[in-house]
């Protein structure tokens, strides 16, 4: 027979558990609160893309470089931003044929060209001219951009100018940026090969509303919600065997796309008596990304097949320690502006300038060029 719990222990132990329920109600709501309020913090404090400061919308690039502009805090006190009369980041501008007695570089390129972080002068383009004053450099970096968009501003705006050098400066990201219409919710072209022929497609680039682009930036942090988190492992979701297949598909269509890139680069530069030299420029976590890894033995494999100059700077750099490497970039908490960390600051952008000069040096064709130019 089943003993009857007296009234009064039956009463403390509702008592208890009522109170454990009200506890763990009080802790789901204040934890549900906290997410919230952290979720809205962080909407309210997400850095900015600096480019908005200094750029416009551009029909056929995405994005432009507003001409004639000064930014005199641009990455901080003292470190600022001028744009010339071109749309270039040079602090002058350019006849369109060479100055006698010097030899012209066009450096076109992503946010490690332009010099995201550093003032005008620290540029690695910029202070090739500290090395050797006989250089004159054009500065056609712009952040964001994929090789797609340096080469389709090269064509339309690069070369206009003589030259003597163009350097295309490559990040492995460059590669990957590429394969979309879209960057942080801008709207950029896309180059596709059809029959054999490289198009551009997505022209006119649309200029999206700033509501989008706020909506967009902001969006990823709904994924950081715990009931987000919840809700995906939940909801069950088909698992896709061939993104691997379907990764390796894009990696093939994109070397396709560059091969052609650089086909048409050579053919315009060799109209334009320049030398066309690839670049590739290391990142702080170069080093430890397969796809760099992969990228740079195609890089070798075609720049032999094709004729092509190349320079990788990636053993120059990564053959020093650790906490050598770590002193050229930018860290995360000495920037106040969204993607500057881990770009060159200005010891690393005079690291890869003087390291870069001693290459192109090594390259008889761009020595001879610079020695008759001297004469």
């Amino acid at each position: 027979m089943i003993q009857k719990i007296p009234t009064k222990i039956f009463n403390i132990l509702k008592f208890i558990i009522i109170n454990l329920i009200v506890l763990v109600f009080i802790f789901i709501f204040l934890e549900g609160v906290s997410s919230i309020i952290y979720f809205f913090h962080d909407i309210a404090s997400t850095k900015f893309v600096a480019e908005r400061l200094h750029t416009k919308h551009d029909d056929q690039l995405g994005w432009i470089n507003i001409p004639n502009i000064y930014i005199k805090d641009m990455y901080g006190p003292g470190v600022y931003l001028k744009i010339n009369s071109l749309g270039f980041r040079n602090n002058e501008d350019f006849s369109i044929g060479i100055p006698r007695g010097k030899i012209r570089i066009i450096c076109s390129g992503d946010s490690f060209t332009l010099g995201y972080g550093v003032s005008n002068e620290s540029t690695w383009c910029q202070q090739l001219t500290r090395i050797d004053d006989s250089l004159e450099t054009v500065n056609m970096g712009q952040g964001g951009y994929g090789l797609d968009q340096s080469y389709l501003w090269y064509k339309r705006d690069g070369i206009k100018l003589d030259h003597d050098i163009h350097i295309i400066a490559l990040i492995t990201v460059d590669f990957f940026r590429m394969q979309s219409d879209k960057f942080l919710g801008y709207g950029k072209p896309v180059l596709e090969v059809e029959d054999g022929v490289l198009l551009t497609k997505g022209i006119p680039v649309p200029n999206p509303s700033f509501l989008r682009i706020w909506l967009l930036r902001k969006q990823w942090k709904l994924m950081e919600l715990n009931s987000v988190k919840l809700m995906k492992r939940l909801i069950p979701y088909k698992k896709y065997d061939s993104a691997e297949k379907n990764s390796q598909q894009r990696a093939n269509k994109t070397r396709q796309i560059v091969l052609k890139i650089f086909a048409d680069l050579q053919q315009i530069n060799l109209q334009k008596n320049s030398t066309l030299v690839l670049v590739y420029l290391p990142t702080e976590k170069s080093i430890y990304n397969k796809a760099t890894k992969a990228w740079r033995e195609f890089l070798h494999d075609e720049a032999l097949k094709h004729n092509l100059l190349l320079v990788d700077l990636h053993d120059e750099l990564f053959k020093l320690p650790s906490h050598e490497v770590e002193k050229f970039f930018i860290q995360k908490d000495n920037t106040d502006y969204l993607f500057a960390s881990g770009h060159y600051n200005e010891e690393g952008n005079a690291y890869i300038a003087n390291i870069l000069f001693k290459k192109l040096l090594s390259i008889p064709e761009i020595s001879d060029k610079i020695h008759k130019k001297k004469s």
